[in-house]
């Protein structure tokens, strides 16, 4: 009875010193505010091992460094939707990475409303279809959606009519679409 008795009291002091010493519960802000702070001050060399083994680190990096955006979008696309303000060239690589299959990504259609112009271009160059979500196209952006697909132009409110133009050349039948 003795070596039982021994035992869990044994026990208890291991549970009772842990539940003292542990740690308190960090709210999930905490926990973000500590994982920003850690991935940040990494080197960009550790932030790019970071980001190639999983992409989704890219989050905690405060202005990830060029090479550290390439590096996770090189690790997977929906890198893009982590990227906290991602430059014109980081949004073409992750375009062209994302359509190169043909794939239609979700988070695309989300972002590419807040993409630089020549992004945009890439997107329609790819799938035309994506006009449709961007509310107000430059007028280069519906010029080049109507190159690759004339129908397009019942998807854009307010085409302008060099893209209207356009889309008629290349198809007349387009022409009954036309608002």
């Amino acid at each position: 009875m003795a070596p039982l008795i021994k035992l869990l009291i044994a026990l208890l002091i291991t549970l009772f010193s842990f539940g003292c010493t542990q740690q308190k519960n960090l709210s999930y802000s905490q926990q973000i505010e500590q994982k920003t702070k850690y991935y940040s001050a990494l080197s960009e060399e550790e932030q790019i091992k970071a980001v190639t083994e999983y992409w989704w680190k890219v989050q905690f990096i405060k202005s990830p460094s060029y090479n550290v955006q390439k590096a996770a979008l090189e690790s997977s696309p929906r890198a893009i939707e982590e990227i906290e303000n991602p430059t014109k060239e980081i949004q073409v690589l992750a375009v062209n990475k994302i359509m190169k299959d043909g794939s239609f990504n979700i988070a695309l259609t989300k972002l590419i409303n807040t993409f630089d112009e020549e992004a945009q271009i890439a997107a329609v160059k790819h799938n035309p279809q994506i006009i449709q979500f961007i509310p107000y196209p430059s007028d280069k952006v519906q010029l080049e959606a109507v190159k690759v697909n004339p129908f397009v132009i019942k998807n854009i409110i307010n085409a302008t009519e060099e893209a209207k133009q356009e889309a008629i050349k290349r198809n007349p039948r387009v022409a009954k679409f036309l608002r």
